[in-house]
């Protein structure tokens, strides 16, 4: 329960009013040139709280060790009267005491903090002055836009202003704001400006971007201006700039640094809420985000590779080009990154939220459907177009509805491959990937599935050609089920169940709800393999760092269910911006009873319980219509309109639209599909036909599908007695809206608002007005306000006097925790205005808790160093004390021990045990002696031993590097030796294809049957020097003489020594080749030299080859002599013949 005091229980002391009497005479005496002051800050002069201030009854504060705890609150405050000023919005308020759910534990029903009532302002009374000083104001002009210019003069409630143009106007003076001087152009952060106002603000960051500064910050928020083209300003250097303190700029990169260093510092989970319209650049920057925290927390595991790469799968099956932008993310996500104890990345976890499912089936001109299914039929390989039948993305329906089949400056195909790396980099397997490339193509073909009506209109038959059989085979069923689960929808009774013809709309819906199913199903089972690969491991310390990527506000020419969900997300999203710097803030200043001016801000609570109050909010009114079988689009919206009308941000339209005021703007719904969609029907006949598929994802989908509809005491229910009561759409997605805010409730928030700087996607194009309408939207003025007049840090009477208690000097230091805060304040000469004491707290303005931290650095520097030079002049002192007593008692010892011995009878009269001791004393006392010679030796020897391992470490290190070249070495031999034995290899091959040939010359000769004659072939290796080809003898020819056939077998015999030379050489040459490959170098008995011997080795193959072909050149013209001779012989016996036939 919170507590907060009334003003009206505060009561002033006369120390106040006297105080407050002296500076209104002081106002009033104020010379009317001085320069107008700047914007006020609180007039707190950090006062106590009164003891006359009166104190709630149940107030309690804890002793120093527990925290304080408010139990109760004084009083409730009045509801604030929130409704818009459009006359045509409802003004009635619906009833407080209506149930309003919320997501936040314990959160009040309501919440509206009243402005305080100020007077008229003082830029009137400051007018003189600009006017005297020539001094620049900002006029607003008929068309709404702001100009510079200079007041000439005024009249009244009018002012002539010459503007920057030279154009002279007269305008009222309302229209007038002071503008803040040349020096302040283009600051880094807003709150650095004298005068905060709209045009200060627009065009302050219109002057940033226009030199590609896109960055701002706006206190602790940070404005990002979407650059549409690429801008230098990221990459290695920059994150080690920002993660060394190098650079100071606002970025991405230092939200992202302070998130880390804050979950490190103060051991607390820490969210990064990334917001915007669509097309604002929220997805780049969480992917930025991300970069820089996986350079921050990298590790050896490489799992911050893999997390990078989810945004890759992620956005081609979830983004989708859009008429406001070409990369529009289709669902939400957190992003939760873990860390372990030594701030390295472990792990991470992903979750989703409303994927819309409608943009597989249905689209409109000039869009995409998901990136996946471009990329797939421009990227895919051809043997896996061939397995899928996939054809070109023009000739699928799904895709070329909206005539739009590319984005400029965008390669599908590219980007296919760039996924196929990031499947495989998150360990998502060949096998499934092939799956879901199945499952997509599968979709596609589904949307090519064409319908006929026959002449019964209640009767459709489906075409069953190519998309058909295709969808079919891909699903794994059969084309003849497939067609039943198209056409067919079965009706359960009590007893038995009915089949009913679909009509032809009703076959095409439950196609696309196939179509949907499957899609919607495959994402989610990506995002769970993704969560798999990214698993949080053992060294998971329970710290992250979130990131939320959700979806932007969006109006489009028809608005349907899809939008009205994504706007909620919105709406509920800057709750909670709303809530952590401006609520809280608030509450927790007039809770602890400290001076405050409020700060008023859009609160957007009116329309959150226009969707979520119970039982007559939006949402719940959808759910209970969506359960009657006979409701339809025209009676919810009648429904919406009787029972929401009260509400101011409502507004009913004619027929089946309404309109809903958001804080981003009014929007147009048209309720046309939104039973349809919130029920999101799948018919049985559909689950079981895809239990039966042989594709195992299909069976996987069914059966999740038929655990939401069991029930947990009869798990054994069968699929035909399902019934659709399960949870609607936007039930669901109100239960993950809420879970979500409830998990970053239990982290410090960090925001990024992004902001797009015009309609057309264009670099360097600035629309004001559509700036000026997300600045509204995002309530940056009131951030700024907030955060300059507000006291950022905070601590306990408690933590703050324990963390700087000690800092205080004299005597009479006092005990109680909120003296010593105020002791410890005064002391460091903080001034009053830079803080403010509470009930329970301490609270200090930007930048004074980094004076305490340095004063408490310095304090405890000087205490170390204090207590390091006591301590050691304590052991010093010690020391010399020992050393003393030890010497003194050696001098007793020796004095005694000396008058003994000098005393002859006394030593006469010694105990015998006496004189042993005595004697083992004085061998004590030589070995004492003996003992300084002893420890030099022990030095040398250690100084010796410590030289010697010096020297043998050395050479150690000698020896490897020795071994290492040798290592080296080897690998290049051997590999010298593989080529070598090919080179080998291939010329004993030809040689002893020569020889094989000379061998087959002479067997043939040996069978021949004509002997003496001489074949010679005349293939092209007769006259190679590589190859040789020997005649054979014919059988049954006569030799004319002996001397013949002697030059035959001496050539023969020649031919027969080459080739046993050459079986020889061969087998030298091959073992000594298998020696010097096998030795290794240091390894061998011998001192070898591998390459040496393998120079040797080449040399002596290369003289013996060379010889060896002379030697074949050598018998080769022998064999050709021989030839020729016995040719000529065979011609003279051929002569000889014919005359002898002649003359007989």
């Amino acid at each position: 329960m919170m507590v907060s005091a009334s003003p009206s229980l505060i009561a002033r002391s006369s120390l106040e009013e006297m105080l407050d009497s002296l500076r209104r005479r002081d106002e009033g005496e104020k010379p009317k040139e001085l320069p107008p002051a700047l914007p006020a800050r609180p007039t707190s002069k950090a006062r106590l709280p009164s003891a006359r201030r009166s104190l709630p009854n149940n107030f309690k504060v804890e002793d120093a060790e527990g925290s304080p705890e408010c139990l109760s609150s004084l009083n409730k405050r009045k509801e604030r009267d929130s409704g818009f000023k459009a006359g045509h919005f409802g003004v009635k308020r619906m009833d407080k005491d209506q149930n309003v759910e919320s997501p936040y534990d314990g959160a009040p029903e309501e919440c509206q903090i009243r402005p305080e009532k100020i007077g008229k302002s003082d830029w009137d009374d400051n007018i003189g002055y600009f006017i005297n000083k020539k001094l620049h104001v900002w006029c607003r002009l008929r068309s709404g836009l702001w100009e510079l210019g200079i007041i000439q003069s005024t009249s009244g409630d009018e002012a002539i202003v010459s503007l920057s143009d030279g154009n002279v106007i007269k305008v009222c003076r309302v229209e007038l704001l002071p503008a803040n001087p040349d020096v302040l152009e283009g600051v880094d952060d807003l709150m650095q400006l004298s005068y905060l106002n709209e045009p200060s603000v627009l065009y302050n960051l219109q002057s940033r971007y226009s030199q590609d500064v896109i960055y701002s910050k706006a206190g602790p928020v940070l404005i990002a201006i979407n650059p549409f083209k690429d801008v230098q300003i990221y990459g290695d250097d920059f994150v080690t700039a920002y993660r060394q303190k190098l650079a100071d700029k606002p970025h991405v990169y230092a939200i992202a640094d302070s998130a880390y260093n804050e979950m490190i510092r103060d051991d607390v989970n820490q969210s990064i809420i990334i917001s915007g319209e669509s097309g604002a650049g929220k997805t780049e920057t969480a992917k930025i985000a991300m970069q820089y925290l996986a350079a921050l927390g990298g590790g050896s595991c490489g799992i911050e590779r893999a997390i990078l790469q989810t945004s890759c799968i992620l956005e081609a099956f979830g983004n989708a080009k859009t008429s406001r932008n070409d990369n529009a993310s289709r669902f939400g996500k957190l992003i939760e990154i873990h860390f372990s104890t030594l701030g390295k990345i472990c792990g991470a976890e992903i979750e989703t939220f409303f994927l819309d499912k409608s943009r597989v089936a249905r689209l409109e001109d000039g869009e995409r459907s998901y990136h996946i299914f471009y990329q797939l039929c421009a990227g895919a390989p051809s043997m896996l177009k061939e397995k899928l039948k996939l054809k070109r993305a023009s000739e699928y329906k799904y895709l070329n509805q909206s005539n739009c089949l590319a984005i400029d400056g965008v390669d599908d195909a590219e980007k296919f491959r760039m996924l196929m790396e990031a499947l495989d980099i998150v360990r998502v397997s060949k096998k499934d990937q092939e799956h879901v490339f199945s499952m997509l193509a599968a979709v596609l073909w589904l949307g090519n599935i064409s319908f006929q009506a026959t002449e019964n209109e209640n009767h459709v038959e489906v075409f069953a050609d190519e998309a058909l059989t295709n969808a079919a085979m891909l699903m794994g069923c059969s084309s003849q089920d497939l067609i039943l689960a198209l056409s067919i929808h079965e009706i359960h009774g009590a007893n038995a169940s009915i089949d009913k013809r679909l009509t032809l709309q009703q076959a095409i819906d439950a196609r696309d709800a196939w179509a949907k199913f499957i899609y919607a199903s495959l994402f989610d089972w990506l995002v769970e393999q993704i969560n798999k690969s990214l698993a949080v491991g053992k060294c998971r310390s329970g710290r992250s760092i979130s990131i939320l990527d959700i979806y932007g506000f969006e109006s489009f020419q028809k608005n349907s269910f899809e939008q009205m969900c994504i706007n909620y997300a919105n709406e509920r999203l800057q709750q909670h911006f709303n809530r952590h710097l401006f609520k809280l803030e608030q509450e927790e200043y007039e809770l602890d009873g400290i001076d405050w001016t409020k700060v008023d801000f859009e609160d957007n609570q009116e329309c959150l319980n226009l969707f979520e109050k119970r039982p007559l909010g939006l949402l719940s009114l959808l759910d209970v219509e969506s359960n009657f079988s006979k409701a339809n689009d025209l009676t919810l919206a009648d429904k919406f309109k009787q029972h929401l009308n009260a509400n101011s941000c409502f507004k009913a339209e004619r027929g089946r639209a309404f309109s809903i005021r958001h804080h981003a703007g009014e929007v147009l719904y048209d309720t046309s599909g939104f039973l349809e969609k919130n029920r999101d029907p799948l018919p049985s006949v559909s689950i079981q036909l895809l239990s039966s598929c042989s594709c195992q994802l299909l069976q996987l989908f069914a059966s999740k599908v038929v655990k939401q509809f069991q029930k947990p005491e009869n798990t054994s229910c069968q699929i035909n007695s399902l019934d659709p009561p399960k949870p609607s759409t936007g039930i669901k997605f109100k239960g993950q809206l809420f879970k979500l805010m409830h998990h970053l409730e239990g982290s410090r928030p960090h925001f990024i608002c992004c902001i797009k700087p015009n309609s057309k996607q264009l670099p360097s194009v600035y629309e004001v007005d559509l700036v000026l309408q997300q600045l509204r939207c995002c309530g940056i003025l009131e951030v700024v306000r907030i955060t300059r007049s507000g006291y950022p840090t905070r601590m306990t009477h408690q933590e703050f006097a324990g963390r700087y208690g000690f800092l205080l000097l004299g005597a009479g230091i006092p005990q109680d925790p909120l003296s010593v805060s105020i002791a410890v304040l005064k002391q460091f000469n903080v001034l009053p205005e830079m803080y403010q004491i509470g009930y329970t707290k301490v609270y200090l303005r930007t930048g004074q808790i980094a004076l305490l931290e340095d004063k408490r650095k310095q304090v405890l520097q000087g205490i170390i160093g204090i207590q390091k030079y006591f301590r050691g002049n304590q052991a010093r002192d010690h020391f010399h004390q020992l050393k003393e007593d030890v010497l003194g008692e050696k001098a007793g010892r020796r004095a005694g021990a000396r008058e003994t011995l000098d005393d002859p009878q006394n030593s006469k009269k010694l105990h015998p045990e006496n004189a042993k001791f005595k004697q083992k004393a004085g061998r004590k006392n030589s070995e004492v002696k003996d003992l300084p010679s002893d420890l030099a030796e022990l030095q040398r020897r250690v100084l010796q031993a410590e030289a010697t391992l010096k020297r043998k470490e050395e050479e150690n290190a000698e020896l490897q590097g020795q071994l290492r070249q040798f290592e080296t070495r080897w690998s290049e031999y051997d590999a010298k030796m593989k080529s070598m034995q090919d080179v080998w290899q291939k010329q004993m091959v030809s040689l002893q294809t020569s020889l094989a040939a000379a061998r087959k010359s002479l067997a043939s000769d040996s069978t021949a049957g004509q002997p003496g004659r001489l074949v010679v072939p005349s293939s092209p290796r007769c006259d190679s020097e590589e190859a040789l080809s020997m005649g054979s003898r014919t059988p049954g020819a006569s030799t004319p003489n002996n001397g013949g056939g002697r030059e035959t077998n001496g050539t023969l015999h020649a031919v027969s020594n080459l080739m046993k030379e050459f079986e020889q050489r061969k087998q030298h040459f091959d073992d000594d080749a298998k020696a010097l490959v096998e030795v290794k170098p240091g390894h061998s008995g011998v001192n070898m030299n591998p390459e040496e011997e393998l120079r040797k080795l080449k040399h002596r193959f290369e003289s013996w080859k060379k010889e060896y072909k002379a030697r074949l050149r050598e018998t080769k013209t022998k064999v050709h002599k021989l030839w020729h001779s016995e040719e000529e012989k065979r011609r003279s016996r051929k002569w000889w013949g014919k005359i002898s036939s002649r003359a007989s």
